[in-house]
């Protein structure tokens, strides 16, 4: 999370209350705008689930369930345009409310993730032929981002494009960023994100089992968080790109990337 709170990295009043903050304008490359549509798009899946959730569980509780003729145990079919359906107790939807925000944040959790690499995949593609490469680019850049720490890869990524990446100015840029997971703080960001790569390989090939048969629990009040660390890093690298290569670089407010104006608003209080 930023470490100054009384302005957070340069923030702006959010356009609602005023009463938190959200993430300035910045500069992008078409990538980087992309980028925050996807990051929009996921957020504001994460939120309106889980709102949905609650209106369910609260529908269910005052007015359905008591009318039902076995209450909690009444079967209730659920059907889909198709005319597929599943069937379940009417307990169980509400146990899912509860329950499944869990299943949500997981996904969310490697879809965060993985915006950032289709960030870095699109400037490679994008990039590769600019450095005379036109053949078997998505094999390159999966060589890249495969089977390396993230230091190496950034390593890899300064040797096949030829950019000017120190490993000091990323952490330079982290300055008035406090990066923690599950009460470890980091110092590097590329360490961090080793974190958040091991996280994210757990959930997606080992059924989000952590150690121990115990699942991971990703709580939803740290996506914010990590919204402002990837818009952290994706400065960094669409930069370094966008200097190497001459890619214009538009201002955008981060909350208006997408079709609405006001798409989603990550806010700190």
């Amino acid at each position: 999370m930023p470490k100054n709170l009384d302005n957070p990295l340069n923030m702006v009043p959010d356009p609602f209350a005023g009463d938190t903050f959200v993430l300035s304008e910045t500069d992008c490359t078409d990538e980087r705008k992309q980028f925050f549509v996807r990051m929009n798009e996921i957020q504001s899946l994460l939120f309106i689930t889980k709102h949905s959730f609650d209106v369910c569980k609260e529908k269910y509780d005052k007015d359905i369930i008591p009318n039902l003729p076995s209450k909690a145990n009444t079967p209730i079919k659920l059907e889909i345009n198709g005319g597929n359906f599943i069937a379940m107790p009417a307990a169980h939807i509400i146990g899912m409310t509860t329950n499944g925000i869990n299943l949500l944040t997981r996904q969310a959790f490697v879809m965060f993730y993985g915006s950032f690499e289709t960030f870095l995949f699109q400037l490679f593609e994008k990039s590769f032929p600019l450095v005379g490469i036109t053949e078997n680019i998505l094999d390159k850049s999966r060589d890249i981002l495969m089977r390396k720490k993230w230091d190496g890869k950034f390593c890899k990524m300064s040797e096949a494009f030829y950019i000017e990446y120190k490993a000091g100015d990323l952490k330079k840029q982290f300055n008035s960023f406090e990066m923690e997971y599950e009460g470890e703080k980091y110092n590097n960001p590329l360490n961090f994100l080793d974190k958040l790569a091991q996280v994210r390989h757990r959930i997606v090939h080992a059924s989000s089992i952590l150690e121990n048969d115990r699942l991971i629990v990703i709580d939803m009040n740290i996506f914010h968080g990590f919204f402002v660390f990837f818009f952290l890093l994706t400065d960094f690298v669409d930069n370094l790109f966008a200097k190497r290569f001459g890619y214009r670089r538009h201002r955008l407010k981060p909350i208006e990337a997408g079709t609405d104006k006001f798409n989603s608003s990550t806010s700190i209080k």
